[in-house]
């Protein structure tokens, strides 16, 4: 697999260091995607065997969902949302919604402006299971970031930024707007304007 990467990266022009290639090459050092990779299930593995004791018996599908209605409380959720963001048919959709409503981690409410809709909300349940994972995801970032500064904080974004743009901008992964960006100056810049306007 590695020889394939790196033959292909040497047969076209590459931006990359011929050191570096052999360096991967010979199994000396993991190329970044490896290395991005593994990191990403170091932090998976990391978050898993910290979760809080109430998410413990929560599937990691109903957690995806608890997670999407926190992001978005205060907005009407209905099924067809659940049913867009996770790419699941309406007859799964209805099943597990049904399922995380008899566990008490959702309930369903009339909207007032139409009585046949029904928008799906968070428990007092599932929102301290929310605010658990998120305060767990918060020591895990702290604990990741220990020793950067955020002068190398900023650099690691811009990185990471540049490196989805590569793979984006070739068109074979499908639309750019699914892929946020990740470059926090940029991101700093655009709440500094908007805070800018609020004190207008």
């Amino acid at each position: 697999m590695m020889a394939d990467v790196t033959d292909n990266a040497m047969s076209e022009e590459s931006s990359i260091s011929p050191q570096l290639i052999k360096i991967w090459e010979n199994d000396r050092c993991k190329p970044p995607s490896v290395a991005i990779r593994a990191l990403h299930n170091v932090i998976n593995r990391y978050l898993y065997v910290t979760r809080p004791e109430q998410v413990k018996d929560v599937s990691g599908g109903n957690i995806d969902i608890i997670v999407f209605l926190a992001h978005h409380q205060g907005e009407e959720i209905f099924p067809q949302d659940i049913e867009r963001r996770f790419g699941v048919t309406r007859s799964t959709s209805c099943r597990v919604l049904g399922l995380m409503e008899r566990k008490g981690l959702i309930a369903r409410e009339p909207v007032p402006r139409d009585a046949r809709l029904k928008k799906i909300v968070l428990t007092d349940k599932s929102r301290a299971i929310a605010e658990a994972m998120r305060d767990n995801a918060k020591r895990m970032e702290d604990e990741l970031m220990k020793g950067l500064d955020d002068d190398e904080i900023r650099q690691l974004m811009r990185v990471l930024d540049k490196m989805q743009t590569n793979l984006v901008s070739t068109g074979k992964i499908g639309d750019e707007s699914r892929y946020s960006r990740l470059d926090i100056d940029e991101i700093c810049k655009q709440q500094d304007e908007e805070e800018g306007k609020e004190e207008q």
